[in-house]
């Protein structure tokens, strides 16, 4: 009789068996990222492999028979993912952003393990939520929430019915996070929001794709956009940290006010408020700019009137 292979588990192991129970599933990209290596994640998946704790299927990995028992016997369970393609596919999605927004240094909490009290006879729709920092042990939940973003993903299917339910969990969850960051498989939506609702002081719409995270990467640093302003305006600034709702900063030139706002993603509801700023005759004697980083160039510029001005930074 052959003998039982043993595995001798690393910590970035146990942070992988985790994941999965958690997720269910990650692709090897992600493993990656999770074992922070370019190479020595290969040698522990196939060893994980070789005991039946994993199994690698088409670039992803899933729990093995023997790391589901292992899960279940210390206790943290782990959880189905069952044959629904649908099912399978948000899934993959919610285990591909969460691993991301942590190697990105940002903390994330899938939306079954929320407690928000929104909850109706058709689900809540997001996917989770995401703050800069992690939830300190007896926080209160929403005091927390104030410094989070509510994250939702819209899938290159989704239907009209669908978007007219995640518009009203906008508007009934608006005063209680910080902002709304929206990731999408459909180009329509990144130029045409279907969301009347978005009153959040972030809210962004955002391709769902690589070039995302190394913006979220650097924005991690609260202060990273602030300082790319004063660089690129010095000391004229005059913050309007506290006593704005949307302007950042102002600019008092020949009494000639110029706001300066700035974006690491295209954010449509500020762009509204921008142009309306802009082109409205009460707001004569008053100007805007706006710095965005590169990634979202194209859909600012496109967006906001000719009249504001655009200033392209780097992430560097």
């Amino acid at each position: 009789m052959e003998k039982e292979k043993r595995i001798c588990f690393r910590s970035r192991d146990i942070e992988l068996m985790l994941f999965l129970s958690e997720y269910g599933v990650i692709t090897n990209e992600n493993v990656k990222l999770l074992y922070e290596s370019e190479y020595y994640y290969k040698n522990r998946l196939a060893s994980l492999a070789k005991g039946d704790m994993i199994e690698r299927i088409y670039g992803k990995v899933i729990l093995g028979v023997k790391g589901k028992r292992f899960l279940n016997k210390v206790g943290f369970g782990y959880r189905n993912i069952n044959r629904d393609e649908n099912y399978k596919k948000r899934m993959e999605r919610i285990s591909n952003i969460a691993c991301k927004f942590k190697s990105c240094g940002w903390f994330f909490e899938p939306s079954w393990k929320c407690n928000i009290n929104t909850y109706t006879k058709r689900g809540n729709r997001f996917i989770g939520i995401v703050s800069r920092r992690e939830r300190n042990f007896g926080e209160d939940i929403e005091e927390f929430n104030k410094t989070a973003y509510l994250v939702y993903f819209l899938h290159k299917d989704i239907t009209a019915r669908e978007l007219k339910y995640i518009d009203k969990e906008i508007d009934r969850n608006r005063g209680d996070f910080r902002g709304l960051i929206v990731f999408t498989e459909n180009e329509e939506y990144l130029y045409k929001p279907k969301f009347e609702k978005i009153q959040y002081k972030e809210s962004y719409i955002i391709p769902y794709d690589n070039n995302a995270w190394k913006v979220f990467k650097v924005i991690q640093d609260e202060t990273f956009m602030d300082e790319k302003v004063y660089g690129v305006f010095g000391d004229k600034l005059v913050s309007l940290e506290d006593k704005s709702y949307f302007e950042n900063y102002y600019i008092k030139e020949d009494n000639i006010y110029t706001y300066i706002y700035y974006m690491p993603f295209a954010n449509f509801y500020l762009m509204d408020y921008i142009n309306f700023q802009a082109t409205d005759k009460l707001m004569q004697g008053t100007k805007a700019k706006v710095v965005c980083l590169e990634n979202c160039i194209e859909y600012v510029r496109k967006f906001l009137d000719e009249k504001v001005e655009v200033i392209c930074i780097t992430t560097e």
